[in-house]
């Protein structure tokens, strides 16, 4: 049968109407893979039995976690565009993923919710990681889980990171200015990148994310 991914919605308001979304790119990702895929929807009081469908989770890119999430204010703005209804789907899923042993992939902010809701914090605003397109440059751990080059050039979209990692997770990337760009669970199937690979999917490491992804699944 074929496995089941769900994938945490995004905002968009149109007309002065909030609608949920998923991006067209994930589902191509996920799909052209051999999976089905599940827009996962907030303030579902069913949320539990949808989770209970899905054989992983993949946890989406996006505005601005809140702040309070990670014990900090944002008395500056520095965090935009923040919706309390997104951290919250994006902790009932990684929550979920980890109780249950589920396979989980974060994307941009993903990789920023994973850490977060894991007990880490963030850098709420840094530059020079925003639109880049190609050559940003990660240094790579040696690792049997996630077998690449030292050195890997992906894009950046990005203007907050990791700033304490989370103690359950492993820092696998590094740029060249200390930002962490790939982190693994150290016991469960579960990871997380800043980048985006889902707009680049003829891109050799793009596709080793993904791949890597569904051999977690089967």
């Amino acid at each position: 049968m074929t496995k089941l991914i769900g994938i945490t919605p995004r905002i968009i308001y149109e007309t002065g109407v909030q609608k949920q979304f998923v991006n067209t790119r994930y589902v191509e990702r996920l799909t052209e893979r051999g999976m089905n895929t599940l827009m996962l929807t907030f303030k579902n009081p069913h949320q539990e039995e949808i989770f209970q469908l899905c054989d992983a989770f993949l946890v989406t890119g996006g505005w601005d976690l809140n702040p309070k999430t990670y014990g900090e204010t944002n008395e500056e703005g520095l965090s935009k565009d923040v919706h309390d209804e997104l951290d919250t789907i994006d902790r009932d899923v990684i929550h979920y993923a980890i109780k249950h042993k589920k396979p989980l992939l974060g994307i941009c902010r993903g990789h920023q919710s994973l850490n977060v809701f894991l007990g880490g914090t963030l850098q709420q605003d840094m530059k020079g990681h925003g639109s880049i397109k190609e050559n940003h440059q990660i240094h790579m751990k040696k690792d049997r889980r996630f077998d690449v080059d030292s050195k890997i050039s992906v894009n950046s979209y990005h203007h907050q990171a990791i700033k304490d990692l989370a103690s359950s997770l492993d820092a696998l990337g590094i740029h060249e200015d200390g930002t962490i760009e790939i982190v693994y669970h150290k016991e469960l199937p579960i990871f997380a990148v800043q980048w985006h690979p889902e707009m680049t999917p003829s891109d050799p490491i793009s596709q080793k994310i993904f791949d890597t992804f569904i051999k977690l699944i089967k």
